[in-house]
């Protein structure tokens, strides 16, 4: 078969499969279910035996990275579950208003801080913290979803310390300050697309200004505060810096997640320390629920769709394309659009794409155009990585607040259409003026 050919239908099968997904979705079907019959699908599609499903089914479940995950999404919802038991959450959000005077800047604040936390499922620990600073803008959960969702990922594409810029530039050869010249700029187009449609038409009550000009004159008793209640997301946050620098030098093979895992065991036990005397809740309640296995299944089928992906070969296979230098540029957008879709991850779209988007560019000649071809590969992952239903920040925020993909996903697409957008005309600005690393 010609290898156009090849490429064609492999953008077919995803295409269909995606179909499936969405079809679900729109009927309110489980995500983890719809994932899972997306998992099916794919399969079908490809001739894999059944068997080979049920054997990757299992082997999930002696991944390292998968079990890591699961653990950390355990730990962030029990400590969530913790900070609004004990009143943390609410006590928090109170003393930034006294710091912070307008609400929209607290609603980024939360989501956009936690972003430098290169934390799967991280968007989960913003949530209750947007929840508090919502209280009194009439917000609905799909607006709230969205802020949290958006402002979480602003620095993804220039954060030295997330897994999948790290592989970047290893695979690019190039020092991770040598990308963040040319992708930072993007976290600032982020920004304005986000405050745009998410921020710009909220309806601020006077009340909610009057509170926190109000309290301008106990700022010292509000810092006070916030230190004291957010002790537990601080220790999360420094103890993860703290312990990977530990394991990098006592366990250097260890996973690198494991040291978010002990610095949330840390955060749990200095929020259980501070409140346990004042939980609304019973603990076992906190730290075993439908809601949690819910999530715990949802990410297992993800992980599932990820594994059964590579036992297909479809990325490979949408590789195979002709050597038209249009078609290999188009291809630069397609395949981490592809991927990411497919995937949802940062590092998995740029391991799975990134080998095979180099050589290419290595075979055509286009060694000169690399810094504008690989920004451009950067910006479609990252569009697929926010719009796919598979995104594990995506599927835990919708929960939070109990929205659904359905009914964010128009403005999502618009969102991230218009990133991608400037996205492009970066990467034309970059060729223009002959960026190289």
């Amino acid at each position: 078969m010609p290898e156009f050919s090849v490429s064609t239908l492999a953008f077919g099968k995803l295409v269909l499969a995606f179909g499936c997904i969405m079809l679900l979705l729109r009927f309110k079907v489980p995500l983890w279910i719809t994932i899972f019959a997306g998992c099916a699908a794919i399969a079908l599609l490809s001739g894999l035996p059944p068997p080979q499903w049920v054997a990757a089914a299992l082997a999930t479940f002696t991944q390292s990275d998968f079990l890591i995950m699961e653990v950390m999404i355990f730990g962030i919802m029990v400590l969530s579950g913790l900070q609004n038991a004990t009143g943390q959450s609410a006590r928090l959000v109170e003393g930034m208003e006294r710091c912070i005077k307008s609400p929209r800047i607290r609603l980024v604040f939360f989501p956009a801080l936690i972003g430098f936390l290169p934390m799967p499922g991280g968007a989960l620990f913003s949530c209750p913290m947007l929840e508090a600073a919502a209280h009194d803008l009439g917000l609905s959960p799909k607006r709230k979803s969205l802020i949290n969702y958006w402002f979480r990922h602003m620095w993804e594409l220039a954060w030295p310390l997330y897994p999948g810029y790290i592989l970047a530039s290893s695979l690019l050869g190039v020092s991770l300050l040598a990308i963040l010249k040319y992708t930072f700029p993007l976290v600032i187009f982020y920004f304005i697309t986000g405050w745009f449609f998410l921020m710009r038409d909220i309806r601020v009550p006077a009340r909610a200004n009057a509170h926190g000009a109000e309290n301008k004159a106990t700022s010292r008793a509000a810092l006070k505060t916030i230190f004291y209640e957010s002790l537990p997301i601080t220790v999360t946050l420094l103890g993860a810096a703290l312990f990977s620098l530990i394991l990098s030098r006592v366990v250097p093979d260890a996973p690198s997640q494991l040291a978010f895992v002990l610095s949330v065991a840390c955060g749990i036990i200095v929020a259980l320390a501070q409140g346990y005397k004042h939980l609304s809740t019973p603990l076992i309640r906190i730290f075993f629920n439908l809601n949690l296995l819910k999530l715990l299944l949802l990410v297992y089928s993800i992980f599932v769709f990820k594994d059964i992906i590579g036992l297909t070969g479809l990325v490979a296979d949408m590789s195979h394309i002709s050597n038209s230098t249009w078609l290999i540029v188009l291809l630069f957008i397609l395949l981490p659009l592809a991927c990411a879709l497919l995937i949802g991850i940062m590092v998995g779209y740029v391991g799975a794409c990134f080998p095979i988007l180099l050589a290419l560019i290595a075979e055509s000649g286009l060694q000169e155009y690399t810094v504008p071809l690989v920004v451009l590969a950067l910006i479609a992952g990252n569009a697929g990585m926010l719009l796919t239903p598979l995104h594990v920040c995506l599927a835990l925020t919708c929960d939070f607040f109990k929205s659904t993909y359905a009914e964010i996903w128009r403005k999502l697409l618009a969102l991230v259409s218009t990133e991608m957008a400037y996205g492009i005309a970066w990467s034309c600005l970059l060729l223009l003026f002959g960026a190289r690393f």
